[in-house]
């Protein structure tokens, strides 16, 4: 993801439970704050709390602010993968730098369970842009030819990430992602169908 700016004036930021890049939660606290969700308390007490006397909104975002109050988002909280070893890996900016590639139409990564192991196999569904692969490598390819092709451009993509951030395992999806009205993969819809 690639957000970033200033909050409004009437709105301040902070980040809540900070690692050691700076990155954390979002927090909002603003006058023109929502008083909560409309008779839903324990959902108004999931994303407002109260510090020192004063109402923060938890946005739901994983950002960082720079020295001149920019704030960057980095990920959504909820898709946040997180390793035995307590690091966390914010999927959509390994998409970011997979999504440069051009024989990737569109793109999924996750933590995948593994049988037998508590930690999670850092995986991408893909789907292939087949134009720019027979335009760049011919027609009538095979379905392993064609991950071979994609899977030397994400060892590319793996070399400018830290190891634990490193895609482990790659997944040639034949169909379309599942998607919100907003044309967002569904995630949870994604991975579930790993587990049936």
């Amino acid at each position: 993801m690639d957000l970033h700016g200033k909050a409004v004036t009437c709105a301040e930021l902070k980040i809540d439970n900070p690692n050691e890049k700076g990155e954390g939660e979002v927090l909002i606290k603003s006058d023109t704050l929502m008083l909560g969700y409309y008779e839903d308390e324990k959902a108004t007490n999931e994303v407002i709390e109260i510090i020192d006397g004063e109402r923060w909104f938890h946005a739901g975002d994983i950002g960082y602010l720079d020295e001149d109050g920019f704030l960057y988002i980095t990920g959504r909280s909820k898709n946040v993968i997180v390793t035995q070893n307590g690091k966390n890996i914010y999927p959509e900016e390994i998409e970011l730098m997979l999504g440069n590639i051009e024989e990737i139409k569109e793109c999924m990564v996750y933590g995948k369970e593994q049988v037998g192991s508590k930690e999670l196999l850092i995986s991408v569904k893909v789907i292939p842009n087949l134009e720019k692969i027979e335009e760049k490598y011919g027609k009538d390819l095979k379905e392993e030819e064609i991950h071979k092709i994609i899977w030397e451009e994400i060892k590319k993509v793996n070399k400018k990430l830290t190891s634990y951030k490193a895609i482990k395992n790659l997944e040639i999806k034949k169909d379309e992602f599942e998607k919100t009205t907003t044309m967002k993969i569904k995630r949870f819809a994604e991975i579930a169908k790993d587990k049936k």
